[in-house]
């Protein structure tokens, strides 16, 4: 245990370093967690999102975007409600400011969801990466620990990388490797951060097991 907290003090101030010289950490936070698709945009209509992805990544040339996810997230559990067609009605998106967001910007991963439903909740899900020709696979919570509304939550976690990947901002740092992106996974129950492991194809617990070998994945493929 104490080799192990070194070895993350070690990579956090290597981390901490590399912040400072990149200039910014930059944190965005919202109703699910949710960067809109770039196809929601027209002209110079956009949202806050976007713009702090350019602050970041171009203007002040950071190289990570982890996306972080997290259990029993209340906009996600808004999010499994509305596949109910009376609950998501335009009236009732009119008087309602998260389910309207919602509508908008969250129902590729209800639809992801409803996919993983049909399968039940056993088939692998294929997301878009960096690039509409690269891909990765993910199974989703195949111990089945989770409740219905936190398998939604993982993958909406996992489709706003996707998501993120739609911008033309973006396109050469993400197809030259210049940018990578990430996602994180919170249980505010039990404590436990999750990475997605695209080598295990599934959120992995962040624990003394599976440290180094997150870790070798990090610096292997994103590095």
């Amino acid at each position: 245990m104490k080799s192990k907290s070194k070895h993350v003090q070690k990579v956090n101030q290597k981390e901490s370093e590399e912040l400072q010289k990149r200039g910014q950490n930059i944190v965005v936070r919202n109703a699910g967690n949710v960067i809109p698709h770039s196809q929601h945009f027209l002209d110079e209509l956009t949202t806050n999102e976007p713009a702090a992805m350019e602050l970041g990544c171009v203007v002040n040339d950071i190289r990570h975007i982890v996306v972080c996810g997290h259990s029993d997230c209340k906009a996600i559990n808004l999010l499994y409600q509305l596949q109910d067609s009376e609950f998501a009605s335009q009236d009732n998106r009119r008087i309602s400011p998260l389910r309207a967001w919602l509508c908008t910007h969250a129902l590729n991963s209800l639809e992801k969801f409803q996919q993983l439903a049909a399968t039940d909740y056993s088939k692998p899900l294929i997301f878009q990466a960096e690039t509409p020709m690269r891909k990765f696979v993910a199974y989703i919570d195949p111990e089945n620990k989770f409740t219905l509304e936190d398998k939604l939550s993982q993958i909406n976690t996992l489709q706003q990388l996707q998501n993120i990947a739609s911008y033309g901002f973006l396109k050469k740092r993400l197809e030259t490797h210049q940018l990578h992106i990430h996602a994180l996974w919170f249980d505010i129950y039990t404590g436990e951060i999750y990475c997605f492991s695209r080598g295990a194809k599934r959120f992995v617990v962040v624990d003394e097991d599976n440290f180094d070998k997150l870790l070798d994945e990090v610096e292997k493929y994103y590095s």
